[in-house]
This record gives structure tokens, sequence and C-alpha cells, in this order.
């Protein structure tokens, strides 16, 4: 596995680390190390930490009895009842594995004045807080019901003006209530909104009139109050989302009534579904979504997908769905440069015959619903108690030093590493316990 066995020539080796010069060159730098765009991470905080014993495999179970139903009909005196079945739902989820390792050179640490590994360690635990933050929202993005506000039942209808209003969290929290999802603390649900949508309830009358009154509860970390029996709390961490321009992509069908060697084609005249996520470069999400492309041929036909040259360098997740299918599922990811287009064809079956070549699988995720043209998505989110968890293993996250001595691979000493892994996986409990909110927002 690359990176198990150090080379000698480690890319991502920090030696004299980019960005701060040594010190003792310019002595005008000031003491002080410039601030850092820092991400609100808010949703573990809201998990059920459910207990999962070590060394009972990958896959965490959690078991729900539900209601019994009620009888509709009296006793008949000297009569036993038919009894009532007890259901239980199981809810599972593959554990996972991850983790970031930051590599120093005795020099870089040695010419710069301030103490690197310490920044190192700080910085990987922040990145250790955004990436479980990053894995939680997948998993909630990808279940549960969706709500719109301006009487809208679907993203794509949004326009500009269908923001979050008093009456769609109403409809909201009545929908949780009548449901019977449980409160946390004090009989609040649970919101999280980010900086944009949380203007928008600045914005509102009915919130400011809320207000206008005494705090008489402490807020929480990176709570910006209560309103209509939700205790909100702000992260810049959702993702917001936007229409991918048609000119960064094509799809078209290929290799018509003549399958390459080894492959099998897709069936003459059905419909293959093709869309394009460009990723956000810092966290891995999800923020450009394509339209859907219906790719079909008289004939037997591969889809072939390219990136076109005049696309932002970046990189692109291809989705693709079988013959026929309803929804596309995540194939690949390609690392695209501007000026180079880059191709992927995709097959029905069979053994691919060269590079860049894949059989559709139907194990990934699905690609998200399309955007509104120039309108941009934010996501909402209301929660019950219990409607997802994090499966607790002994430490959910475990950071690592290497000690400042000589060994095989290093017997001079050049070298220092930080790192962190967690091994967890978010499992959704129960999707009548929260909703997101799909909206637009006045302020961007």
């Amino acid at each position: 596995m690359a990176g198990s066995v150090y080379t000698g020539s480690d890319p991502g080796l920090s030696s004299t680390l980019t960005g701060l010069a040594p010190d003792l060159a310019p002595l005008w730098l000031r003491d002080e190390l410039s601030a850092i765009a820092e991400k609100q991470t808010v949703f573990a905080d809201l998990a059920d930490d459910v207990a999962m014993p070590e060394g009972e495999g990958k896959t965490f179970s959690a078991q729900r009895y539900e209601r019994l139903p009620l009888p509709t009909t009296p006793l008949t005196e000297g009569i036993t009842p038919n009894s009532t079945p007890l259901t239980v739902t199981s809810v599972q989820a593959m554990l996972e594995q991850w983790g970031m390792v930051v590599t120093l050179s005795d020099v870089g640490m040695m010419t710069t004045k301030h103490p690197a590994l310490n920044a190192a360690r700080d910085r990987l635990g922040n990145a250790g807080a955004e990436l479980w933050d990053r894995e939680i929202q997948k998993v909630l993005a990808g279940g549960g019901v969706v709500n719109f506000p301006g009487g809208k039942t679907a993203r794509s209808a949004l326009v500009q003006t269908d923001v979050v209003s008093t009456d769609t969290l109403s409809q909201t929290v009545a929908q949780l209530r009548q449901l019977g999802a449980p409160t946390f603390a004090n009989s609040y649900y649970a919101g999280v909104v980010d900086p944009f949508v949380e203007q928008d309830f600045v914005k509102d009358a009915t919130f400011v009139q809320a207000h206008s009154y005494a705090e008489v509860l402490p807020l929480m970390n990176a709570e910006i109050g209560r309103w209509r029996g939700v205790r909100w709390k702000r992260s810049n961490y959702i993702p917001i989302v936007s229409l991918t321009a048609v000119a960064n992509y094509t799809a078209t069908a290929t290799d018509v009534g003549a399958a390459q060697t080894g492959e099998t084609n897709f069936a003459a005249g059905s419909t293959v579904k093709v869309q394009v996520a460009g990723l956000d470069p810092s966290s891995g999400q999800e923020t450009n979504i394509s339209a859907v492309s219906n790719v079909t041929n008289a004939g037997t036909f591969s889809v072939t997908m390219t990136i076109t040259a005049a696309a932002p360098t970046g990189s692109y997740r291809i989705f693709v769905s079988t013959a026929g299918g309803a929804v596309a599922t995540a194939q690949v990811v390609d690392t695209h440069v501007t000026g180079t287009a880059d191709t992927m064809v995709f097959i029905a079956g069979g053994t691919p015959n060269g590079a860049n070549r894949y059989v559709v699988t139907t194990t990934g995720a699905p690609a998200q619903a399309t955007p509104p043209t120039g309108v941009n998505v934010h996501r909402t989110y209301v929660f019950g108690k219990s409607a997802f968890a994090t499966p607790h293993i002994g430490a959910k996250m475990t950071a690592t030093i290497t000690p400042p001595t000589a060994n095989d691979s290093d017997p001079l000493q050049q070298r220092r590493r930080c790192g962190f892994k967690w091994y967890g996986k978010t499992v959704i409990l129960n999707t009548d316990f929260f909703r997101i909110i799909e909206s637009a927002s006045a302020f961007g």
C-alpha cells in the first residue's frame, strides 16, 4: 500500500514548510502566526454515541422495537385476544477507518521559529473533526425526507425567493411532533444552518420578535438562538450546491452496435443516466451537480463521459446508471487539470478492454438531485433525539507522534511524523426523527 514503507521520496514531506519561510532571514516577520479559516463542526454533538464492544467485527447493527398498534375492538368476555407481534427493525452500517499523517524534516523544524510539530498536531486535530463531520453529513444527506419552502416539491423547482421562513419551520416541526420524534433537553429539537440561512432567520420578523424576550437558557457551542421549538446551531461546513455548467462535460453513446473485445454493451434502445459532481477542493464534498444526461441508441452501445478541457481544475465524481436504471450511482473520481480533456468509457459488463474503461456497478452512492439554474441550494437540518448514531469503539480517534529517536528507516533522525486515525460510521436510526430543508437564500 502506498506510503506504508519509507522510500526516501515522500511527496508530502514538509521540508521547507511551504508558505512559512525560515524566520532568521526576514527579520521583520511578526511573531504571530496568521489566523486561518476555521470550519465549525457541530454534527457529531447531535448523534447518539452507541456502545459497540471491540472485537465484534466491522458491521455495526442497531435494533429498534417499533410501537405496538392499538386494538380496534374491545375484549369479548372469556376470550383471550390474538397476540400482537413485536416488530424489530434493524439498521446496519459497515465501519470505515480514516486517517492522515504529516511528516516534518529536521531542517524544516530547526530553521522555523515557530513550533512546527505542535502546529501540525493542532492542524491534524482540526482536520480529524472536519473529516468526521463530513462523513456524518454524507450519510444524512443521502437519507431522510426533504422539505422545500414556497410550496415547492423538488430541488429543481426552487427559485431565488424560496428562503426558509416561519411557515417552513412550523411545517417541519409539526411533522416531527406528529411522527413522535423525541426531543432533546428542555423539549427542544436541534437544528443546524449555514451562515447564509442564519441571515435569512435574522431577517424574519417572527425570529426577531422571539429574541426580544430574555434568553433563559445558556447558548450551546455555535448556537444562534431558539425558534419554533428548535435550538439552532450554525456551521460553515455544510456544502452549498449549484448547477454545473453544461460546457464542463459531455456524455455520448459510443462503440455503437459492436462491443470491444471482452466487453458487453448496454442493450439497444435502453437508457443510461449520467451525472457529474464537482468536489470542493478542501473538503471533498459535492458542491457542483450536473443535470442528468440520458444516453441511448438504437443499437447496443457503451457510454463515453468526457470532462472537457474548459472545465475548472479539480476533482469530479462520475455517476452512471445501469441500462434502464432510475438513478445514477458513483463510479469513479476524475482528477482534472484545465486544458486537457479527460475521457472515461462505461460498459454494461465483461472485462474492460484498456485504460479508463469501467464496468458500471450499483454499489456507489446515488447522485444528488439536479439543482435549479442560477440558484444556490442551501441545506438546513432539524433533528429529534436518536435520529442518527456514531458507534463508539474504544477511543473514537487515536493521535500518534513518532519519537525523536533513530531507527532503521530513519537512522539520522531526519523526520518526525504525527497523525490521527479513527474507526467508525454514521448510521441513521430513524428517518422519521429528522428532516432536511433545501432552500435558496436571500444572501447568497
